[in-house]
Parts: C-alpha cells; structure tokens; sequence
C-alpha cells in the first residue's frame, strides 16, 4: 500500500516552508509563495491564490498570474464569487464550469471569459476563525476532484500556521508549533487511509473522499478525522 503521491506533494510544500521561516519575511510575500505552491502541488491548476480577509475585506493577495489576479479581483468588486464564499461559508466550494454555474452568474461569465473555467477554493481556518481562502484554478472544466479537494484543504491547514506565524511573530526564525503539528499531520492522513482501505475496501481516492467528507460535514480538520480512524479499535465514521 503506497501513500508516496500525497508524502511527495506534501514535501515540495515542506520545503518552501521551511526556507521562508529561515528568513524576514512580510505577510504578503509569504502569501505570494503559498499561491506557487499550491498551483505545483494540485494536478490540472493553471493558476493558484490565496486571499486574507479582515472585517469582509481582502487584506493581502497572493496569484500566480495575471489571470487569476483578474478573477480574485472581479469578485472583490462584484463581492461575490467561489472564492469569497468559501471564507464566508467556512466551506470547500467547487466549480466545474464557470460557463453553466448558476451561483454567481457576473462573476462566472467574467472568469469564463478569461478563460478560467474551474475552480477550487477551500476556507483557511484559524481557530474558530476563517480568516481566508486558498483557491486554485483551471482552464479546463471539471478539472478538480476528490484527491485534488484533500490535497488543498491539507496544504490550508499548514498555510494558516504559517500566515499567522508570519503574521505575529517578530522573529520568524523557527517553525511554530501548530505549523509542526499540521506537517507532521501528513503521515497521520496516510495512516488513516490505509486503515480506511483495509477495513473497508476503499481504494485510495475512496479513503480521501471518506475523510475529506467527514471534515466537511463536522467541520473538523482532516488532520482530527484521521486521528479518530487511526486511534479507534472500531472505526465508526
């Protein structure tokens, strides 16, 4: 049984991490790198970005092009669009195809004419707290899946540790503790899926689905879902 796809993206990520904490850095770059990264790690992303928002308006964007600097910010003057409901809702939102999605018709007939045709957005909780989104985008429709909506919403946990440890810490010098734990959560996911997969008969993408759905639906963060599977004599999920 070989988990190496999501230890391997997951370790690019690692990297960049860990090379930012070694050096001053301002929020805003930090949010910069973590858009890079999260385009390399999720399959089919043309373009990725990440937004924090403070009292309903956007304080720091990061693109990786100018693309989706376009889209990011036809939803900011429209107020609306996936990426602001993913923070307002505190939920991973979805589009297939901005051609036919009826949810935000101004700004999907905008994003489809860049063209940007799917997106992916995933809220970044701090606490109790959604301080943001991490979206990614593609110019193909129907681009993101179940794999690639666990991979974002794993790499959110750590880009929220990270942002806020840039955020409040005046010697950015070493890796926080909630960013550590978040990493390290990693192998905690695998373990769980392959738990998941022996008991169950789930393929792999299946055992994704399973946790990812169960973090959706009790708001926990996939890393809890995961260490209830590993931990339990008789897995109820």
């Amino acid at each position: 049984m070989s988990f190496d796809p999501l230890v391997n993206e997951f370790a690019v990520t690692i990297g960049r991490v860990k090379g930012l904490l070694l050096t001053e850095q301002t929020v805003a770059h930090a949010v910069q790198l973590l858009a890079e990264a999260a385009k390399d790690i999720i399959p089919a992303a043309t373009g990725a970005g990440v937004t924090l928002i403070r009292n309903g308006q956007p304080i720091s964007t990061g693109y990786t092009d100018n693309a989706v600097r376009h889209a990011d910010h036809i939803q900011y003057e429209l107020e609306q669009g996936p990426c602001l409901t993913a923070w307002a809702a505190s939920s991973i939102i979805r589009v297939d195809d901005t051609r036919t999605d009826p949810r935000w018709p101004q700004w999907c007939a905008k994003a489809a004419a860049v063209p940007l045709l799917s997106c992916l957005s995933v809220p970044l909780r701090y606490g109790k707290e959604t301080v943001g989104a991490l979206k990614v985008y593609s110019d193909q429709a129907g681009a993101f899946q179940t794999q690639a909506e666990a991979l974002l919403v794993n790499l959110s946990f750590a880009v929220t540790a990270l942002l806020m440890h840039v955020q409040t810490s005046e010697t950015p010098r070493r890796m926080s503790d909630e960013l550590d734990h978040a990493l390290r959560g990693r192998d905690l996911i695998g373990i769980a899926k392959g738990i998941l997969m022996e008991r169950h008969a789930m393929t792999e993408p299946e055992a994704h689905g399973h946790l990812l759905l169960e973090s959706t639906r009790t708001q926990l963060p996939l890393q809890q879902i995961a260490e209830a599977v590993a931990t339990r004599t008789e897995d109820r999920l």
